[in-house]
Formats: structure tokens, C-alpha cells, sequence
């Protein structure tokens, strides 16, 4: 009953929070227009690859190293990878000062930071600490919110950016609001050894360095397309395509806010080998239904209810809605698969199969482009399929 329970509190609150930014999108939409919101969506579309790089998989070295050994040692963990943080942002921001990247150089200083957040998020899912994990999550978009429309509305130049400076301020407020709290979790006052500097480093490092090839994909299979459009097409189609990608974005979500509280118990089962392949496949299956229906409700609804929710110059974002809930959809059996292989710490064989896939949806993007706007969804639909069927196949050989 806890899992359930426990179940609620995520989704409830993951819901309510996520639902903030996700009610921003019709004034973001009728603020920056379709061109304003395109030039916001690549630039988005860098933070989420300066996090791979910024991030390195953090929270989940933390939250593999909690349910191994606890949390004796935990805050050299955390130290340490707040040091590489800040030392390989500096790196980029110098790089961005070289060449005069101004809005990139605050797109990195907000991946910084999102990364120190989504460290301490990781140690309050670890716990098990529900509530203290949606505060969290509530306060950062509710920042988010308040100080984006302050800078939308007091400032009426160079929007995108005041948009991106809204991110920044939102981060860093939420983080330092939390730290205050999580004093005693990170032990600031105490000092490391340059043994257990070194340690945490190789385990930092050994469990990170491998899944940067496994979250590369995710970034070429999630945000790469935004790339690839913003050269082939105008500002103006990637706005409209993006703003359907992003309310399809709901669904991953929500299987993600499953998924946080779904880990620790689905660890806990296959500890006590409670949770064999055969039931984890049987469960894949009974996922696909799930799939399917919110595309065919999306694809159902009127185009009127979308150029309401987003403005009369966002109608054809109808057509990618669909589409992409059909994508994301699959995230649901994805998730049940590769945690199996994440509980087993077979990072190795993850990056290679979701680079497998990637490496399809790469050809099938570059394809699909040359044709048509209207066809790059199928990209992702093809190349998640595949990675699925890999997963499942490999599920017995772990």
C-alpha cells in the first residue's frame, strides 16, 4: 500500500508542479509569437545538452550509491560532484566569453544549477521523503513562473533572453533555499580527504563517463530535432512544431513521476528477487494499451481547443500533439525494462543499445527533413520501438 500511497503524493505533486510552466505555454506563446517562441526553443534545446555534460548523470550515481551503502560517505559524493560542476562550467563559461556568447553563457550558469538540484531531489527520492521532494519541485516552478512574467512584463526588448535570465534566477533561488535546509545531508562544514576525494571521483566518474553516451541519446532522440529544424525550416515552424512537442510532454511527466516513486520498491523486489523478467515482461505487455490512448484521444479532439489554448497561429501544432504522445507513450514500457538494467549497474550495455537507437533515429531524422516537417515524428515512433525490442531481448542475458 506504501508504493500506491507514495505513488499518489509524486504524481499529485509532480502534476501540480509541472503544471505551472505547462499553464505558461499559451502566454509564452502569445508573448513571443510563433518565430519568439522557435528562437526560446533551440536555446532550451542547449541547456539540455550542456546538462549532460554539466550533470553526468549525477543523481544517478547518488541514488545507486544510497541503496549500496547508505548514507555513510553520501556528502563526499554530493561534494564532489558539486566540484566537477563548477569546474567544467567555468571551463564553458570562459568559452562563451571567447566567443561572445552571452545568452549561451547563461544557459549554462541555469544548467549548473538545475544540476545542484537535481542532486538533492535524488537524495530526498532515495529516502523516501515524498513530501519534501514535491516542495521542491513546487517552489522551483513557482519561481520559474513568477519571475518570468515579472521579466516579460517589465521588460519589453529582447524577450527570449529575459525568458532565459528568468530560468537562471529561478535555479538558483530554489537551490539555495534547499541547501539551507539540507545542511546537515551535505556536511559543508566538513572537510574531504584526498582519499575520499579520490574515491568519489572514480565512482563519480566510472558511473557518469559510461551513461554520457546513454543520455546523448536521449538528447539526440528529445531535443536534436529542435537543431536540425531551426537550420532547415523558419523560427516560425519550429515554434509551431515545438509548442505541440511540448504539450505532448506532459505524458513522459507523468510516467516519470511513476517511475520516482515505482525505483525504490522495484530495487527493493528485485533485492529479494521478488521481480523476475518473466513478470517484468509481462508487465511491458500490459503497458502498450497505455500507449495508444492518449495519441487517440489528442488526434480526436477539435483543432478549435488547441488555437485556444495557444493562440490562432499555433493551429497546426494539432498534428504534432498526436504524434508525439504516441512517441512518448513508449517511455512507459522503456522504463520498466531499463531499470532492471540500472539496478544491476550494466551502464555499459544501456549506452550501447539506447546509442543503437539513437544512431537509427539520426538517420531517420536526417531523412525525414529533407521531406517534410510533418514527417519527423516518425523518427522517434521507429527508433523507440527498436529500443524496446532491444531492451527485452537483452533482458536475459544481465
Amino acid at each position: 500500500m506504501r508504493i500506491l500511497k507514495d505513488s499518489v503524493i509524486y504524481l499529485s505533486g509532480e502534476l501540480l508542479a509541472k503544471s505551472l510552466p505547462f499553464l505558461m505555454l499559451p502566454y509564452l506563446t502569445r508573448k513571443l509569437g510563433t518565430e519568439g517562441f522557435g528562437e526560446l526553443s533551440f536555446y532550451l534545446t542547449m541547456l539540455s545538452l550542456f546538462g549532460i555534460v554539466i550533470g553526468m548523470s549525477q543523481e544517478g550515481a547518488v541514488t545507486r550509491y544510497f541503496y549500496f551503502y547508505g548514507k555513510r560517505g553520501l556528502h563526499n559524493i554530493i561534494k564532489v560532484g558539486y566540484l566537477y560542476n563548477l569546474v567544467i562550467s567555468l571551463a564553458l563559461l570562459l568559452a562563451c566569453w571567447i566567443f561572445n556568447a552571452e545568452i549561451l553563457a547563461y544557459i549554462v550558469i541555469a544548467t549548473t544549477f538545475q544540476s545542484f538540484l537535481n542532486v538533492m531531489l535524488a537524495t530526498q527520492q532515495c529516502q523516501k521523503k515524498p513530501w519534501s521532494y514535491i516542495s521542491i519541485q513546487l517552489l522551483l516552478s513557482l519561481s520559474n513562473v513568477i519571475y518570468t512574467v515579472l521579466a516579460l512584463e517589465w521588460f519589453y526588448t529582447e524577450q527570449v533572453r529575459n525568458r532565459i535570465l528568468a530560468i537562471v534566477l529561478a535555479n538558483a533561488t530554489t537551490f539555495l533555499i534547499v541547501i539551507l535546509f539540507n545542511k546537515k545531508l551535505i556536511q559543508l562544514s566538513k572537510t574531504i580527504s584526498w582519499l575520499r576525494l579520490k574515491q568519489s571521483s572514480l565512482y563519480i566518474f566510472s558511473f557518469g563517463l559510461p551513461l554520457i553516451l546513454h543520455q546523448s541519446s536521449f538528447f539526440i532522440k528529445g531535443q536534436l530535432d529542435r537543431i536540425f529544424i531551426y537550420q532547415k525550416f523558419s523560427a516560425g515552424e519550429l515554434g509551431i512544431y515545438s509548442a505541440g512537442v511540448q504539450i505532448a510532454s506532459v505524458l513522459p511527466i507523468i510516467f516519470m513521476a511513476l517511475n520516482k516513486a515505482m525505483v525504490p520498491y522495484y530495487y527493493e523486489n528485485l533485492k529479494a528477487k521478488k521481480l523476475t523478467t518473466d513478470k517484468i515482461k509481462r508487465y511491458v505487455l500490459y503497458s502498450i494499451p497505455i500507449c495508444i490512448l492518449p495519441s487517440a484521444l489528442a488526434f480526436f479532439t477539435p483543432n478549435s481547443v488547441y488555437t485556444w489554448f495557444l493562440g490562432s497561429n499555433f493551429g497546426s501544432s494539432h498534428y504534432y500533439v498526436g504524434f508525439y504522445l504516441l512517441g512518448f507513450g513508449l517511455n512507459l514500457p522503456y522504463l520498466l525494462l531499463v531499470n532492471y538494467f540500472f539496478y544491476h549497474g550494466k551502464n555499459t550495455l544501456i549506452s550501447k543499445l539506447t546509442i543503437s537507437s539513437s544512431f537509427l533515429y539520426l538517420i531517420l531524422l536526417i531523412l525525414l527533413t529533407q521531406l517534410s516537417l510533418r514527417d519527423v515524428p516518425f523518427a522517434l515512433l521507429v527508433s523507440n520501438i527498436i529500443l524496446i525490442i532491444l531492451l527485452w531481448r537483452n533482458l536475459k542475458n544481465v
